[in-house]
C-alpha cells in the first residue's frame, strides 16, 4: 500500500470476508480509508456476494426456464452435499454438521473432505452439486448480512435448496428470494432438521415449492449497480470537499466486541477428520 495519499485521492477499503477471516491489523488503517466496499449494506459501495437483482437478472440472461410445473427433483438421486475448505475454524458450523450427519447422509467434498475438483475447474463443482437435493450453505461465522457464494452460487445457481447457517433469519428474509432456503434456526436440533430434510426430499410437490420464487420476481425490486460501477459514479458525482474518513475501521466493521457477529456459543475449536467422506464422529444408521 502507498505510504502517501495525495489530497485528490480517495482510498477505498475492499473486503468481502467477515470479521476475523482473515485476521487484520486494523491499527495500521486508522484514518486511512475514505470509502468501503464490503458485503454489508451500510458500505459505501456494494461488495455483496449476491443479490435479488443479480439473481433474477441471471435468470433472464441465461434463459433459465420459468416453467411453473418444472420438477426440480429430476436427476437428483442423492440427499445432501457440503463443500468445505476451512477445516480449522470457529466451530459452530462444524459442531452442528457433526451432529447432523449422525441422522442423515451428507457427502463432504473439498479440502476438508474428498478432493474431487481442481481449483480452477469451474464446471466440476456445479456438476456434482446438481446431483443433490440439498446443499449445506454453512458460513464461517454468524455475521450480519453475511451471505456468501455458498448460498448464491453453489446452491441457488445450481437449483439446489440451500440449508443455511450463518446470518440471522431476518437477514435472509430481506436479502434472499422468498421461500428459497431452509434455515437451521427454525429447528430445535440437528436431528429435527435431518428428519425434515429426509421427508422433504421424498415429497416432490413440497420440494418444488422452494423454486416458485424463480417465476415470480418481487415487485419494486431495487435496481443494483455492481460495486465498481457504483464506485465510479460516486467518484464522479460526489463533491471532492465532502470526503468522509474512517477513523476507526475496526469499530465500524467488527463492532464493539465483535457485535456484528453472533457469539460462537462456547463451541471449542476443532479440526475436522473424515473417513470415507464422512465425519469420523458420524454414526448415521437410519
Amino acid at each position: 500500500m502507498p505510504t502517501v495519499r495525495y489530497p485528490h485521492q480517495h482510498w477505498v477499503w475492499f473486503h468481502t470476508e467477515c470479521p476475523g477471516f482473515p485476521s487484520i491489523n486494523f491499527e495500521t488503517y486508522r484514518s486511512v480509508f475514505n470509502w468501503t466496499i464490503t458485503y454489508r449494506a451500510d458500505s459505501d459501495s456494494s461488495g455483496a456476494w449476491g443479490s435479488l437483482y443479480r439473481t433474477y437478472q441471471r435468470l433472464k440472461v441465461e434463459g433459465v426456464d420459468p416453467y411453473p410445473n418444472k420438477d426440480y427433483t429430476v436427476g437428483k438421486k442423492k440427499l445432501a452435499v457440503w463443500f468445505i475448505s476451512k477445516c480449522n475454524t470457529q466451530a459452530n458450523r462444524v459442531a452442528y454438521a457433526t451432529e447432523l450427519v449422525k441422522h442423515m447422509h451428507v457427502d463432504v467434498f473439498g479440502r476438508c473432505g474428498k478432493t474431487v475438483c481442481a481449483k480452477w475447474n469451474v464446471t466440476c463443482m456445479p456438476g456434482i452439486i446438481r446431483q443433490y437435493k440439498f446443499y449445506l450453505a454453512f458460513e464461517n461465522m454468524k455475521c450480519k448480512e453475511y451471505l456468501t457464494e455458498k448460498f448464491w452460487r453453489n446452491a441457488l445457481a445450481n437449483d439446489v435448496i440451500p440449508v443455511v447457517l450463518g446470518a440471522n433469519r431476518s437477514d435472509y428474509e430481506r436479502l434472499a428470494p422468498p421461500h428459497s432456503y431452509i434455515h437451521v434456526d427454525d429447528f430445535k436440533s440437528p436431528k429435527e432438521l435431518a428428519d425434515f430434510l429426509k421427508k422433504l426430499g421424498e415429497d416432490k410437490d413440497q420440494y418444488n415449492a422452494y423454486f416458485k420464487w424463480k417465476t415470480t420476481p418481487p415487485k419494486n425490486m431495487p435496481l443494483e449497480e455492481g460495486g465498481w460501477c457504483n464506485l465510479c459514479r460516486e467518484l464522479i458525482e460526489r463533491c471532492p470537499t465532502k470526503r468522509k474518513l474512517y477513523t476507526d475501521l475496526r469499530r465500524w466493521f467488527e463492532g464493539e466486541h465483535l457485535s456484528m457477529c453472533d457469539p460462537l456459543e462456547n463451541v471449542k475449536f476443532q479440526k475436522l477428520r473424515f473417513v470415507d467422506d464422512h465425519f469420523q464422529a458420524a454414526t448415521y444408521t437410519d
